[in-house]
């Protein structure tokens, strides 16, 4: 007689949002410090291809936090849609760099990134960032196979 086994997941339940853990201060500041740095680098035109990725990556991240959190989103939507026509130039043309009005955009979405950070809880965060890597091995698989993104 063979025994049943049991395929349900198991779930780890969270306190409610506002009693979980926050992001400390120095992943606060080290975020800050990333974002800054990766938006000067391709505004510098100092940035490669990884650092470009770096940049959608962390748009994605936290565009998925604004959609848990319901704050920032708009925002959000914004910066990615500027950073996949960033991301379509340089397929075209091999460049990585802004615009004007995509450089400002870019600033502004950093200072968005940031208050979404300081609004989000870890959890919450580890989240974006599992759904943001899967998104982007998504879209390089695609791209490796020559299908559009």
């Amino acid at each position: 007689m063979s025994r049943k086994r049991c395929h349900r997941r198991v779930i780890v339940p969270l306190p409610p949002r506002g009693l979980r853990p926050k992001l400390d201060k120095g992943q606060l500041f080290d975020l800050s410090m990333a974002h800054n740095q990766n938006v000067d680098a391709v505004a510098k035109g100092d940035a490669n291809e990884t650092t470009l990725w770096h940049l959608v990556e962390s748009a994605y991240t936290w565009s998925r936090a604004a959609e848990l959190l319901h704050f920032g989103e708009l925002e959000m939507t914004q910066q990615l849609h500027m950073l996949e026509g960033v991301l379509a130039r340089y397929h075209r043309t091999r460049r990585i760099g802004f615009s004007g009005p995509e450089l400002e955009l870019a600033r502004d979405g950093v200072v968005v990134m940031d208050q979404i950070a300081a609004q989000c809880d870890r959890p919450t965060a580890l989240a974006a960032v599992a759904w943001s890597e899967a998104r982007i091995e998504r879209i390089l698989a695609e791209q490796r196979q020559g299908l559009p993104a």
